[in-house]
C-alpha cells in the first residue's frame, strides 16, 4: 500500500507474486473502493486487478476482501494465480465481465 507513481522493478505483484515490468501490464488497485472511501491502493498486474474486479462487487471489496490476502483465500483467485503464474510478466488478457453489474 503506497502511494508512488511507477512500481519499482524489483517488486512482485501482491496477487499472483510474479515481477512486475512497469508500462501497460500494470495497474493500481485500491484496497477499499473509492466509493467506500478507500484511500489505500497498491500496484499489481492488470490481468490480477481485471479478474479481481470481475469476481467482487465493489461492496464485496470493501467488505471482506480488502487485502490481498483475503483476495487470495477466494477458491476462484486460487485457481486463477495458478493458472497465471505460468504466463510471462508482460501477459495480459481479458476477462469475461459479470452478468449483471455487482
Amino acid at each position: 500500500m503506497r502511494t508512488g507513481s511507477a512500481p519499482e522493478l524489483t517488486e512482485s505483484c501482491p496477487i499472483c507474486g510474479r515481477p512486475m515490468v512497469p508500462g501497460s501490464s500494470v495497474d493500481r488497485h485500491h484496497w477499499v473502493p473509492r466509493a467506500y472511501g478507500g484511500r489505500e491502493w497498491g500496484w499489481m498486474h492488470q490481468i490480477c486487478h481485471r479478474k479481481i474486479h470481475a469476481l467482487f462487487s465493489e461492496s464485496d471489496l470493501a467488505r471482506r476482501y480488502s487485502t490481498a490476502s483475503e483476495i487470495l483465500s477466494h477458491p476462484e483467485m486460487e485457481k486463477f494465480v495458478a493458472w497465471v503464474k505460468r504466463r510471462p510478466p508482460e501477459y495480459n488478457d481479458w476477462h469475461k465481465r459479470p452478468r449483471r453489474r455487482r
